[in-house]
């Protein structure tokens, strides 16, 4: 595995014999010719050169600065190099070449608020601070929010780099609860009406005909919503919505049996969002939708404000090939950061992509994409999210996502079977993800689907901060998602995650070799069939492995339509699919409802509570194997754990119980350095150490409320 970036690296990074060399400096005078001593002043105008250029590699040299792109910037076809040329676009090694979508607000563009009747709603101890800002007059569009929604995009307004809130009740990242449900929503035309807690929402009265839109966790812990506001009654202290939203208002775990219309657990939390009326902390903003009007509490200093309200890519690569994005920061959009869309040998190495309301690095399709040694943080959706290869065919896509570092994913929308720090569409076949570090993200670790993917040598931690029934690598991809491999990874202080999460009859993955540390269970099997568990070690963990039989009271048979479609989706009695998964062939004649295939084979668990924890009837958990696993409560067997070096001493006793159990490769889990990256970032161990080891949310419980009632 170190040997492919080396190649990657000797072919990105010297400046090929011969090449044109094109410069561009944000800087530079408007009459620039692109020499480097009168360098473009436009990443657009090099882009225009290098279509001037029809022989030999080019390399365009971006210069330090901050490059403004109001609506982002496409390279297409007409700019890609081909098997014997290679296009580089390439930022100083310091990352100092910025490039931002948006417009640059000065603090002199702020003016006070100047209508009398928004001045009275906003709090007095800020009244005289806030200012505005008319979009229509810079340019700027804020589309009014849908009756209801998931992800919050709206606009994106920055202060030195940093993403200043949308105006939020209550402040900081506390929610509000429920006190009753009095109404769920389920049945139309109701919409749902909750009482509320406290004093603050009867100060939103008057905000009623602008809009008033809540966010919360209504109905399970793992799914966030928005609704709009069509009532607040201050004398019964109640909300009503209206739209509903999915499921209806009320946890489904305090529902009265069968998942019908309950009054909930009282706890449900919840948020308001975009109200003048809560703008009271540092940098929080708003907008008026009547009058396209921001409000905003500008931060201390005297910088300017980003804002954007971009919805395409900053960067987009468009059908190009053999073509080269390095060492260039890329921020502030509501799409996503850099999408690579077909083409064929396209290299993102090097980059650092930041604050925005999608996904940061996009492979769309395309053959032998890399992404290498970048950094995503503070994103939407997932960090890096790829798909690549024909599953109809099981031709490989190629990708190769390796030693990037994700951190803050998911902060708009946490549902942990959509997005997570990284993310594997579901036609992905043939791809590599490897020596990635993934943590302090809201949602899974990894979300992955399709076919013949390896994931090795990732580090995954802190993750699951925003949302629950989810896991370090988690996949959801039905029966037909088989062949892909997870192989010596590290998987550690993630009590709210199971580590390996195949959920929903999901079939036919490989985990061997990993390590998880401080999880809520290590591998957590759903209902599938043909899993192998293979060398695991799990530790200090409430839960080593969990089995269940779900798909019997879920009816996870023919007559499933999910299911069905997915089997249906490709030629699975037929060849390379029927050579390559012969247990597919007959599947539907083998009561595909019953777990059957599972093979949990000799790991090792350490101080886990509970080593093997099985949910169902036994005649539905007869075709599971369980064999050759080693229970210790000796810590002492490994390297350093305080340094989280779980590698056995020479002398473990597992070495002898189990033969030929592989040692962990603990030195080759995660980040390493090379030309993009001349420096491992180190972990925050003692911020680990200090971490709770209370877990939150138990995947079974999801599993019980949702269970169909079994037969006899």
């Amino acid at each position: 595995m170190k040997l492919l970036p080396t190649i990657l690296l000797t072919l990105a990074i010297a400046l090929p014999v011969g090449a044109s060399e094109i410069y561009v400096s944000a800087s530079g005078a408007p009459e620039g010719n692109g020499t480097k001593s009168t360098p473009f002043q436009t990443l657009e105008e090099a882009r225009s050169a290098v279509r001037e250029i029809s022989d030999g590699d080019v390399v365009v040299n971006v210069g330090s600065g901050h490059y403004m792109l109001r609506n982002g910037m496409v390279l297409s076809a007409a700019d890609s190099g081909n098997p014997t040329r290679r296009i580089s676009w390439r930022g100083p090694a310091d990352g100092s070449a910025r490039v931002s979508s948006g417009l640059i607000i000065s603090r002199e563009d702020l003016r006070p608020v100047s209508d009398d009747a928004v001045r009275a709603r906003l709090p007095e101890s800020v009244r005289d601070r806030v200012r505005e800002v008319s979009l229509d007059e810079v340019g700027l569009k804020a589309d009014r929010f849908k009756d209801s929604f998931r992800g919050i995009e709206l606009l994106e307004i920055f202060s030195d780099g940093n993403r200043l809130p949308i105006s939020r009740w209550p402040n900081g990242t506390a929610f509000a609860q429920i006190e009753e449900v009095t109404d769920n929503g389920i049945v139309p035309p109701a919409t749902g009406t909750f009482v509320y807690r406290g004093e603050n929402p009867a100060r939103w009265k008057g905000a009623l005909e602008d809009g008033v839109w809540l966010r919360g966790f209504w109905r399970v812990p793992w799914v966030i919503e928005a609704a709009r506001v069509a009532d607040i009654n201050s004398e019964t202290r109640s909300i009503t919505f209206a739209a509903p939203v999915s499921g209806g208002i009320g946890c489904k775990y305090n529902r009265t049996p069968g998942n019908g219309p309950g009054k909930g657990s009282g706890q449900e939390p919840w948020e308001a969002i975009n109200l003048i009326e809560e703008i009271d902390v540092e940098g929080e903003w708003a907008v008026r939708f009547p009058t396209n009007m921001l409000y905003i509490l500008p931060p201390e200093g005297t910088g300017e404000l980003l804002i954007t309200d971009n919805r395409e890519p900053v960067l987009s690569i468009m059908g190009a090939s053999y073509l080269s994005l390095e060492n260039l920061t890329v921020d502030s959009g509501l799409g996503d950061g850099i999408r690579v869309a077909g083409g064929e040998d396209v290299l993102i190495a090097g980059c650092k992509v930041s604050n925005v309301s999608r996904h940061g690095i996009v492979l769309d399709l395309g053959l032998n994409h890399t992404v290498l040694s970048c950094d995503t943080a503070e994103t939407g959706y997932s960090g890096i999210v790829y798909l690549g290869g024909d599953r109809r065919t099981l031709t490989p896509g190629g990708h190769r996502i390796l030693n990037n570092l994700v951190t803050r994913a998911g902060l708009f929308y946490p549902v942990p079977g959509i997005d997570g720090g990284l993310k594997t569409m579901a036609e992905s076949v043939g791809n590599l993800v490897a020596h990635n570090r993934i943590h302090d993200c809201s949602n899974s670790g990894v979300v992955y689907s399709g076919n013949d993917n390896v994931f090795e040598y990732n580090e995954i931690y802190r993750i699951g901060l925003g949302s629950s029934d989810l896991g370090c690598f988690y996949t959801s991809g039905g029966w037909t998602s088989r062949g892909n491999i997870i192989r010596n990874n590290f998987v550690h202080h993630a009590m709210n995650s199971n580590a390996f999460y195949v959920d929903d009859g999901d079939s036919g993955d490989s985990f061997l070799g990993n390590v998880a540390y401080k999880v809520g269970s290590g591998g957590f099997v759903g209902g599938g069939h043909d899993q192998i568990f293979r060398h695991n070690i799990i530790i200090e963990s409430p839960i080593a492995m969990h089995v269940d039989s779900r798909g019997v009271p879920r009816g996870y048979t023919v007559d499933d339509r999910r299911l069905r479609s997915d089997l249906d989706s490709v030629p699975y009695q037929d060849p390379p699919w029927s050579e390559k998964y012969p247990e597919l062939v007959n599947i539907l004649e083998n009561s595909p409802e019953k777990p059957s295939g599972i093979l949990i084979e000799q790991n090792l668990f350490v101080l886990c509570k509970t080593p093997l924890r099985t949910s169902g009837k036994t005649s539905e958990l007869d075709q599971i194997i369980v064999q050759n696993n080693v229970e210790s409560e000796d810590m002492g067997i490994f390297v350093n754990p305080a340094e989280l070096d779980f590698s056995l001493k020479p002398d473990a006793p597992v070495f002898t119980e189990i033969s030929g159990f592989p040692n962990p490769m603990m030195s080759k889990v995660g980040l390493y350095a090379d030309a993009y990256r001349p420096v491992v970032p180190a972990r925050d161990i003692e911020r680990l150490r200090a971490e709770s080891t209370e877990r939150y949310f138990d995947s079974q419980t999801d599993v019980d409320a949702s269970n169909k009632k079994s037969g006899p």
